[in-house]
């Protein structure tokens, strides 16, 4: 049965790395989605790397692709936010907020989280295909 993937960042880099784990979860996806924040993240390491060029051209066309949708945030999201990070607080298991927005949006659009991060697994109702 196929399922809705987000890729977290290190997801989107296994793919440049032709990971084979990854891009078998992929190509059994029904749809890929991009958190918003996981595109900012790319762009901040892009502008950091020494292969800025070539970076933004494949993201740029990564981006191009019609099955992709990009998760953005709403006052919905913002809320799943809050309740994310107040439940890891009360369980002593903070993670990044990045992450917890990531993780917002996962659960707000309804997507499987592919990802090499542990801690995920610690969001309440998160599904995280690990790699």
């Amino acid at each position: 049965m196929s399922k809705q993937i987000a890729l977290d960042t290190n997801a989107y880099r296994a793919i440049a790395d032709n990971n084979q784990k990854v891009l078998d979860v992929l190509h059994g996806a029904s749809s890929v989605g991009l958190p918003i924040i996981v595109l900012g993240e790319l762009y901040y390491g892009f502008e950091n790397g020494n292969q800025k060029a070539t970076n933004l051209n494949l993201l740029h066309r990564f981006l191009e692709i019609k099955s992709l949708q990009v998760l953005n945030i709403n006052n919905e999201t913002a809320q799943i936010f809050g309740g994310i990070s107040s439940e890891l607080n009360k369980a002593g298991k903070p993670i990044q907020q990045n992450d917890i927005w990531i993780a917002a949006l996962c659960k707000q659009y309804g997507y499987s989280l592919l990802s090499a991060d542990k801690g995920f697994q610690h969001v309440a109702g998160l599904e995280v295909v690990s790699f």
